[in-house]
């Protein structure tokens, strides 16, 4: 699930108890906030970090990080960075929506927060964009693989 679907504490702890015990956490569609890139290196005896005070419980090396990386038809949030920060990348696809309804964000649901992953601004409708606003094709998706490999070429995608 995607931040939004999810409260950034929610989805942080999901990702940091995954990357524990060597599982996966998905960031879901939208992009993921770079600040959770770096693993956590400021936890103090108490578990508490000041880089993220809503957590308890933390341990200095913990990452926040998803380890794959949704890629929901070129959907906004998907940097190099973002990119480059995943371990496989998910293509989402065959979302059944119409062309030029998918993916979109009502403005009332775009805080300044979902703004700032999504390279927006607070209170835009966000509208997937081209050039991949959807697959329609093979071609389309090895269009994305080929895109999605110049930025990270070890990435595996599925």
């Amino acid at each position: 699930m995607s931040l939004g679907a999810l409260s950034p504490e929610a989805h942080e702890t999901l990702a940091i108890a995954m990357n524990r015990l060597g599982g996966k956490s998905n960031s879901g569609e939208g992009g993921e906030d770079p600040t959770r890139f770096k693993p956590l290196d400021d936890v103090a005896d108490d578990g508490i970090s000041p880089s993220r005070p809503y957590l308890r419980g933390l341990q200095n090396g913990d990452s926040c990080s998803s380890a794959i990386k949704q890629v929901a038809s070129g959907r906004f949030g998907v940097t190099p960075e973002y990119l480059m920060n995943a371990q496989s990348i998910e293509i989402k696809v065959a979302q059944g929506a119409k062309p030029g309804e998918g993916g979109q964000l009502p403005g009332k649901k775009v805080s300044p927060y979902i703004a700032m992953l999504r390279r927006s601004k607070p209170g835009v409708t966000l509208i997937s964009p081209p050039p991949h606003h959807d697959i329609y094709s093979i071609e389309d998706l090895a269009q994305l693989i080929f895109d999605l490999h110049q930025i990270n070429p070890g990435l595996r995608c599925r």
